[in-house]
C-alpha cells in the first residue's frame, strides 16, 4: 500500500486518523507567507469538514460552492490560502462521511480578531457587510449543524517542484 509510510507516521502522533481521496481546487495558493518544508506556515490554518445538505443535488451543491461562494469567500476574508477538496471516497475504515474538506490559512491576528478575519480592520461598515455576505453565501450550501471546523497549524511536509 503506497500510503503505508504516511499512515505509520501519522499513527505515531494520533490515536485516530481518517484519509480521503479528493479532487483539489486551489482558488488562492499561498504566495503571501510560503513556508519551507518542515516549517510551520505563518498565521493559522482552519479546516472545515462539510456534508452536502440533502436539499441540494451534488451538482447544485458544487455549483453554489465553486461557482458562487468561492468569490464571496475571497472577497470577504483575509485568507492567504484557500483549498477546496471534494471527497471522492474514504480511504480508511470508519472515516466520517464528509463530502468536502476546506483548507484556509489566515494571518495570526485573524485568530482572535474578527475584523482581521473578515478583512475589515478599522471599518465597521465593511465588517458588517462582509460577515453578512459570508453567512448568506454559506447558508446557501452548508447546513451549519452539519459542519466541523478545526483551527490548526499547517506544516509543509514536501515541497511541490515544478
Amino acid at each position: 500500500m503506497f500510503r503505508q509510510p504516511f499512515d505509520d507516521a501519522v499513527r505515531t502522533v494520533a490515536s485516530h486518523m481518517a484519509a480521503y481521496l479528493v479532487t483539489e481546487s486551489q482558488p488562492i495558493p499561498n504566495t503571501r507567507f510560503p513556508a519551507r518544508p518542515g516549517e510551520r506556515t505563518s498565521g493559522f490554518s482552519q479546516l472545515a469538514f462539510l456534508k452536502r445538505p440533502p436539499r441540494l443535488t451534488h451538482e447544485a451543491w458544487l455549483d453554489v460552492w465553486h461557482g458562487h461562494h468561492t468569490r464571496v469567500a475571497i472577497d470577504t476574508q483575509d485568507n492567504f490560502l484557500y483549498v477546496q477538496n471534494v471527497v471522492v471516497r474514504a480511504l480508511t475504515h470508519a472515516a466520517p462521511g464528509y463530502d468536502a474538506i476546506v483548507e484556509e490559512c489566515f494571518p495570526a491576528a485573524a485568530m482572535t480578531d474578527p475584523y482581521a478575519f473578515f478583512n475589515a480592520v478599522g471599518d465597521e461598515e465593511k465588517f458588517q457587510r462582509n460577515v453578512a455576505q459570508m453567512m448568506d453565501s454559506c447558508g446557501r450550501f452548508i447546513d451549519f449543524d452539519k459542519i466541523d471546523v478545526v483551527p490548526t497549524s499547517q506544516y509543509v511536509v514536501n515541497a511541490v517542484r515544478g
